[in-house]
């Protein structure tokens, strides 16, 4: 049997070695390790599949970003944020609301809690902002993706760009 090669992308030739086979190209011909199951394989990766593959990258990439953003915070503190991002709308937004995370934290670093508030804030605007920048820009890839209908375009397409600089 004659391997009938479609070019994929990287996903394909992943496909195969996952499934324990090989395939390469040799003096122009491809040969496998088994051609049947290579077959059935090359003609089974779908269109869903090197999308989905490629969104992956995206997310890594992503991912990447945002570990930029939150390097040298612990999981404990990021793990506070939303709280006290919470109680700092709240509190701005009367001037009296509870403050049980502020009111411990600013007593013991000596600062006012208007002054931590404001601090939070600041903070949770810029977290924030660049967290739907980044959210944005890899929701906008992935759909773009969503879009392209050949396996051409899936490997050509270069998501690179419009990402924020973090």
């Amino acid at each position: 049997m004659t391997i009938l090669y479609t070019e994929k992308g990287s996903g394909l030739h992943a496909s195969v070695g996952k499934a324990g086979h090989w395939l390469r190209e040799e003096n122009g011909t491809w040969i496998s390790s088994d051609d049947k199951a290579v077959q059935a394989i090359i003609d089974g990766y779908s269109i869903e599949q090197a999308q989905a593959l490629k969104k992956a990258e995206i997310s890594a990439h992503a991912t990447a970003l945002r570990n930029r953003v939150i390097a040298g915070y612990s999981a404990g503190e990021l793990a506070s944020w939303s709280l006290k991002l919470g109680e700092a709308r709240a509190f701005e937004a009367s001037g009296s609301a509870r403050t049980p995370i502020l009111s411990v934290e600013s007593s013991m670093r000596g600062v006012s809690l208007e002054n931590l508030v404001q601090r939070v804030l600041q903070n949770g605007t810029m977290f924030s902002m660049a967290e739907a920048a980044i959210a944005g820009v890899e929701g906008f890839h992935r759909d773009a993706l969503d879009r392209c209908t050949t396996f051409e375009e899936v490997a050509a397409y270069d998501f690179t760009a419009g990402w924020p600089k973090v």
